[in-house]
Protein backbone atom coordinates (compact mmCIF):
# COMPACT_ATOMS: atom_id res chain seq x y z
CA UNK A 1 0.00 0.00 0.00
CA UNK A 2 1.06 3.34 -0.69
CA UNK A 3 1.70 6.34 1.71
CA UNK A 4 0.72 9.82 1.06
CA UNK A 5 3.93 12.12 2.21
CA UNK A 6 3.35 14.02 5.22
CA UNK A 7 4.29 17.83 5.17
CA UNK A 8 5.32 18.90 8.50
CA UNK A 9 3.63 22.46 9.64
CA UNK A 10 6.97 23.97 9.56
CA UNK A 11 6.90 23.34 5.76
CA UNK A 12 3.98 25.54 5.66
CA UNK A 13 5.28 27.88 8.08
CA UNK A 14 8.12 28.62 6.06
CA UNK A 15 6.18 29.14 2.30
CA UNK A 16 3.81 31.56 4.25
CA UNK A 17 6.94 33.46 5.11
CA UNK A 18 8.14 33.20 1.40
CA UNK A 19 4.08 34.14 0.27
CA UNK A 20 4.11 37.30 3.00
CA UNK A 21 7.12 38.47 1.28
CA UNK A 22 5.87 38.10 -1.87
CA UNK A 23 2.79 40.22 -0.01
CA UNK A 24 4.51 43.10 1.22
CA UNK A 25 6.68 43.14 -2.22
CA UNK A 26 3.58 45.40 -3.61
CA UNK A 27 4.60 48.22 -1.21
CA UNK A 28 7.75 48.66 -2.64
CA UNK A 29 6.90 51.77 -4.31
CA UNK A 30 6.40 53.59 -1.02
CA UNK A 31 10.41 52.64 -0.94
CA UNK A 32 10.33 55.84 -4.02
CA UNK A 33 8.79 58.28 -1.42
CA UNK A 34 11.03 56.99 1.24
CA UNK A 35 13.87 57.90 -0.70
CA UNK A 36 12.65 61.16 -2.08
CA UNK A 37 12.38 62.64 1.34
CA UNK A 38 15.49 61.02 2.81
CA UNK A 39 17.10 62.99 0.11
CA UNK A 40 14.63 66.07 1.06
CA UNK A 41 15.94 66.02 4.96
CA UNK A 42 19.50 65.36 3.92
CA UNK A 43 20.37 61.94 3.51
CA UNK A 44 20.29 59.77 0.43
CA UNK A 45 18.21 57.20 -0.56
CA UNK A 46 20.81 54.51 -1.33
CA UNK A 47 24.09 53.05 -0.08
CA UNK A 48 26.67 55.01 -1.70
CA UNK A 49 30.42 53.93 -2.46
CA UNK A 50 29.96 50.48 -1.24
CA UNK A 51 31.19 47.35 -2.80
CA UNK A 52 29.18 45.79 -5.63
CA UNK A 53 28.60 42.75 -2.68
CA UNK A 54 28.14 44.48 0.22
CA UNK A 55 29.10 42.99 3.39
CA UNK A 56 26.49 42.59 7.13
CA UNK A 57 28.71 45.24 8.34
CA UNK A 58 28.18 47.72 5.39
CA UNK A 59 24.38 47.58 6.17
CA UNK A 60 24.72 48.03 9.78
CA UNK A 61 26.61 51.06 9.25
CA UNK A 62 24.10 52.59 6.57
CA UNK A 63 21.45 51.65 8.74
CA UNK A 64 23.07 52.63 11.80
CA UNK A 65 23.36 55.90 10.06
CA UNK A 66 20.39 56.57 8.60
CA UNK A 67 18.80 55.95 11.77
CA UNK A 68 21.83 58.84 13.33
CA UNK A 69 19.99 60.99 10.95
CA UNK A 70 16.66 60.96 11.38
CA UNK A 71 16.75 61.03 15.11
CA UNK A 72 18.62 63.93 14.93
CA UNK A 73 16.07 65.82 12.29
CA UNK A 74 13.23 64.78 14.68
CA UNK A 75 15.96 66.41 17.51
CA UNK A 76 15.37 69.64 14.99
CA UNK A 77 11.88 69.67 14.90
CA UNK A 78 9.25 69.70 17.04
CA UNK A 79 6.36 68.18 15.53
CA UNK A 80 7.55 65.82 12.56
CA UNK A 81 5.53 64.31 10.15
CA UNK A 82 4.26 60.82 10.08
CA UNK A 83 5.93 60.37 7.40
CA UNK A 84 9.44 60.77 8.54
CA UNK A 85 8.42 58.89 11.99
CA UNK A 86 7.61 56.33 9.78
CA UNK A 87 10.88 56.38 7.75
CA UNK A 88 12.65 56.37 11.11
CA UNK A 89 10.43 53.05 12.19
CA UNK A 90 11.24 51.35 8.84
CA UNK A 91 15.13 52.23 9.08
CA UNK A 92 15.37 50.76 12.74
CA UNK A 93 13.00 47.74 11.31
CA UNK A 94 16.05 47.18 8.88
CA UNK A 95 18.60 47.34 11.89
CA UNK A 96 17.01 45.28 13.75
CA UNK A 97 16.83 42.71 11.25
CA UNK A 98 20.96 42.71 10.64
CA UNK A 99 21.51 42.72 13.95
CA UNK A 100 19.67 39.13 14.63
CA UNK A 101 21.11 37.78 11.97
CA UNK A 102 24.33 38.80 11.76
CA UNK A 103 25.40 40.00 15.40
CA UNK A 104 25.60 39.00 18.35
CA UNK A 105 24.60 42.38 20.48
CA UNK A 106 21.57 41.84 22.94
CA UNK A 107 21.79 45.05 24.77
CA UNK A 108 21.61 47.18 21.28
CA UNK A 109 19.08 45.06 19.83
CA UNK A 110 17.03 45.66 22.69
CA UNK A 111 17.16 49.17 22.86
CA UNK A 112 16.66 49.43 19.52
CA UNK A 113 13.35 46.97 19.72
CA UNK A 114 11.98 49.66 22.58
CA UNK A 115 12.55 52.80 20.62
CA UNK A 116 10.78 50.88 17.36
CA UNK A 117 7.99 49.82 19.84
CA UNK A 118 7.96 53.95 21.23
CA UNK A 119 7.62 55.08 17.25
CA UNK A 120 5.17 52.32 16.72
CA UNK A 121 2.58 53.37 19.38
CA UNK A 122 3.37 57.25 18.45
CA UNK A 123 2.16 56.42 14.65
CA UNK A 124 -0.58 54.62 15.77
CA UNK A 125 -1.88 57.59 18.10
CA UNK A 126 -0.78 60.34 15.36
CA UNK A 127 -2.89 57.78 12.95
CA UNK A 128 -5.02 55.49 14.51
CA UNK A 129 -6.78 54.44 11.33
CA UNK A 130 -3.86 53.58 9.28
CA UNK A 131 -3.75 49.54 9.56
CA UNK A 132 0.36 49.46 8.69
CA UNK A 133 0.84 51.24 11.53
CA UNK A 134 -1.55 48.85 13.77
CA UNK A 135 -0.45 45.49 12.10
CA UNK A 136 3.33 46.80 12.93
CA UNK A 137 2.35 47.71 16.27
CA UNK A 138 0.69 44.46 16.95
CA UNK A 139 3.85 42.11 16.07
CA UNK A 140 5.99 43.88 18.03
CA UNK A 141 3.71 43.50 20.85
CA UNK A 142 4.03 39.88 19.97
CA UNK A 143 7.64 39.77 19.51
CA UNK A 144 8.33 41.95 22.45
CA UNK A 145 5.77 39.89 24.84
CA UNK A 146 3.52 42.71 25.48
CA UNK A 147 1.03 41.68 28.21
CA UNK A 148 -2.21 39.73 26.56
CA UNK A 149 -4.68 42.69 27.38
CA UNK A 150 -2.83 45.22 25.01
CA UNK A 151 -2.27 42.15 21.91
CA UNK A 152 -6.37 41.82 22.45
CA UNK A 153 -6.83 45.32 22.52
CA UNK A 154 -5.07 45.86 19.90
CA UNK A 155 -6.19 42.95 17.50
CA UNK A 156 -9.78 44.37 18.40
CA UNK A 157 -9.11 47.86 16.68
CA UNK A 158 -6.93 46.64 13.53
CA UNK A 159 -10.35 44.56 13.05
CA UNK A 160 -12.72 47.12 13.41
CA UNK A 161 -10.02 49.62 10.72
CA UNK A 162 -10.18 47.03 8.41
CA UNK A 163 -13.37 46.22 8.44
CA UNK A 164 -14.24 49.93 7.89
CA UNK A 165 -11.76 50.50 5.13
CA UNK A 166 -10.78 47.09 4.05
CA UNK A 167 -6.82 47.15 2.88
CA UNK A 168 -6.36 42.98 1.94
CA UNK A 169 -2.97 42.89 1.56
CA UNK A 170 -2.61 43.90 5.45
CA UNK A 171 -5.64 41.98 6.11
CA UNK A 172 -4.16 39.03 4.99
CA UNK A 173 -0.95 39.50 6.66
CA UNK A 174 -2.70 39.86 9.54
CA UNK A 175 -4.43 36.49 9.20
CA UNK A 176 -1.06 34.80 8.49
CA UNK A 177 -0.01 36.61 11.88
CA UNK A 178 -2.50 35.27 13.84
CA UNK A 179 -1.91 31.82 12.40
CA UNK A 180 1.38 31.79 13.60
CA UNK A 181 0.62 32.74 17.22
CA UNK A 182 -2.62 30.44 17.42
CA UNK A 183 -5.05 33.02 17.48
CA UNK A 184 -7.04 30.05 15.70
CA UNK A 185 -10.37 31.69 16.34
CA UNK A 186 -9.30 35.61 15.02
CA UNK A 187 -7.91 34.22 12.28
CA UNK A 188 -11.06 32.20 11.49
CA UNK A 189 -12.93 35.13 11.93
CA UNK A 190 -10.83 37.34 9.60
CA UNK A 191 -10.75 34.62 7.18
CA UNK A 192 -14.54 34.56 6.75
CA UNK A 193 -14.95 38.13 6.42
CA UNK A 194 -11.85 38.77 4.19
CA UNK A 195 -13.26 35.76 1.61
CA UNK A 196 -16.81 37.30 1.88
CA UNK A 197 -15.57 40.43 1.17
CA UNK A 198 -12.96 39.41 -1.78
CA UNK A 199 -15.12 36.57 -3.35
CA UNK A 200 -17.98 39.61 -4.05
CA UNK A 201 -15.30 41.78 -5.84
CA UNK A 202 -14.13 38.93 -7.62
CA UNK A 203 -17.69 38.01 -9.00
CA UNK A 204 -18.78 41.31 -10.16
CA UNK A 205 -15.30 41.84 -11.57
CA UNK A 206 -14.47 44.75 -9.41
CA UNK A 207 -11.37 43.25 -8.05
CA UNK A 208 -8.07 44.22 -9.69
CA UNK A 209 -5.32 41.91 -10.02
CA UNK A 210 -3.64 42.59 -6.20
CA UNK A 211 -6.96 41.86 -5.39
CA UNK A 212 -7.58 38.36 -7.09
CA UNK A 213 -3.62 37.53 -5.51
CA UNK A 214 -4.93 37.86 -2.44
CA UNK A 215 -8.18 35.83 -3.09
CA UNK A 216 -6.10 33.31 -4.51
CA UNK A 217 -3.93 33.10 -1.57
CA UNK A 218 -6.45 33.08 0.56
CA UNK A 219 -8.31 29.89 -1.16
CA UNK A 220 -5.03 28.02 -1.38
CA UNK A 221 -3.41 28.72 2.12
CA UNK A 222 -6.98 29.12 4.56
CA UNK A 223 -9.73 27.66 2.41
CA UNK A 224 -8.37 24.29 1.23
CA UNK A 225 -9.80 25.14 -2.39
CA UNK A 226 -5.91 25.44 -4.56
CA UNK A 227 -7.76 24.77 -7.76
CA UNK A 228 -9.71 27.72 -7.84
CA UNK A 229 -7.12 29.34 -6.50
CA UNK A 230 -4.48 28.01 -9.66
CA UNK A 231 -7.33 29.07 -11.98
CA UNK A 232 -7.42 32.45 -10.53
CA UNK A 233 -3.63 32.76 -10.83
CA UNK A 234 -3.20 31.42 -14.61
CA UNK A 235 -5.64 34.59 -15.26
CA UNK A 236 -3.53 37.10 -13.50
CA UNK A 237 -0.32 35.56 -15.28
CA UNK A 238 -2.63 36.16 -18.59
CA UNK A 239 -3.51 40.04 -17.48
CA UNK A 240 -0.38 41.11 -15.86
CA UNK A 241 2.71 42.14 -17.57
CA UNK A 242 5.81 39.14 -17.25
CA UNK A 243 8.01 42.26 -15.54
CA UNK A 244 5.38 43.20 -12.60
CA UNK A 245 5.50 42.26 -9.27
CA UNK A 246 2.41 40.98 -9.63
CA UNK A 247 3.22 38.93 -12.08
CA UNK A 248 6.08 37.37 -10.05
CA UNK A 249 4.61 36.59 -7.39
CA UNK A 250 1.57 34.62 -8.85
CA UNK A 251 3.84 32.94 -10.86
CA UNK A 252 5.68 32.10 -7.65
CA UNK A 253 2.91 30.86 -5.92
CA UNK A 254 1.38 28.79 -8.59
CA UNK A 255 4.37 26.71 -8.42
CA UNK A 256 3.93 26.66 -4.68
CA UNK A 257 0.53 25.28 -5.43
CA UNK A 258 1.59 23.04 -8.25
CA UNK A 259 4.35 21.80 -6.71
CA UNK A 260 2.23 20.65 -3.41
CA UNK A 261 0.21 18.45 -5.66
CA UNK A 262 2.97 16.84 -7.35
CA UNK A 263 4.20 15.96 -3.30
CA UNK A 264 1.01 14.62 -2.87
CA UNK A 265 0.22 12.42 -5.98
CA UNK A 266 3.91 10.92 -5.47
CA UNK A 267 3.62 7.85 -3.07
CA UNK A 268 6.24 6.86 -0.41
CA UNK A 269 6.74 3.33 -0.91
CA UNK A 270 7.09 0.84 2.24
CA UNK A 271 10.68 -0.33 2.39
Amino acid sequence: MAQKKERPKTLKNQRWAAIVAGILAFGMVASVVGGYIGQAIGGESVMQNQQADPEPEDYLAYYEGEVDRLEEYLEEHDEPSPVVLQELADNYRYLIFIKQIYFDDSDSLEEDQERLLALSETLVDKEPDNPEHRLNLLNLYFEMGEDEKAIEEEIDALQEVLHENPEPMIHLSLIGLLSSVDKEQKSREEVDWLYSYLDGRVADGRADTEEQYIYSVLLGEFLDDPVTAEAILEEILEEESEESVIYSEALNYLNHLQADNDDEADPIPFD
